[in-house]
């Protein structure tokens, strides 16, 4: 049987030989700064959202059609006692979504008291990349996408654009939501 005064001696010695050993944390200095998004898809093309414009992600909610609104607006929902406009992402960009609503997404955004949802395709959950990866400029984004992108990540040959949900909740379609009849 070891006495304790053995037992308490081999583990100090084999803290002392592990602090020998250890290899040391680089410094703040030297590690290198990410920047975090949510991935999505949205009519089969990859993006990312900048998390400080993304209030939530979440599963399509139940929603209530508004008579005389324009066709992207699939209604308002109620989420936790919160009145959301739902925007449907692929309508707006006039092509419907093949995906089955279960599969799609809502990433949601907060402007002044309103909230805003904007539904895609589905979601990639969150991503991270090297600072040193964004490049301002971006190739082979559809037209259709180009006025709401803002840069782009690119890892081992694939592009991750970054859309601006600001940018899009800002565009002038999205003013008036309703269908005015001349």
């Amino acid at each position: 049987m070891m006495s304790e005064g053995t037992a308490f001696s081999q583990l100090n010695e084999m803290a002392e030989k592990a602090r020998a050993f250890a290899i040391a944390l680089p410094s703040a200095r030297a590690t290198q700064k990410h920047s975090t998004g949510l991935g999505f898809n949205l009519l089969g093309q990859r993006f990312v959202a900048r998390m400080d414009e993304v209030v939530e992600l979440m599963r399509v909610p139940q929603t209530t059609r508004v008579p005389g609104v324009k066709n992207f607006v699939l209604g308002v929902g109620n989420v936790r006692g919160r009145l959301m406009t739902v925007i449907d992402l692929a309508i707006f960009f006039g092509e419907p979504s093949v995906l089955p609503r279960a599969q799609r997404r809502v990433l949601a955004i907060e402007d002044d008291e309103h909230l805003v949802a904007f539904v895609v395709d589905d979601s990639y959950g969150m991503q991270h990349f090297p600072a040193d990866a964004f490049k301002e400029t971006i190739e082979d984004v559809p037209a259709m996408f180009q006025p709401f992108v803002r840069g782009a990540y690119e890892i081992a040959g694939v592009q991750w654009p970054v859309l601006s949900l600001k940018a899009l909740a800002d565009d002038p379609r999205l003013e008036k939501l309703a269908v005015i009849n001349q």
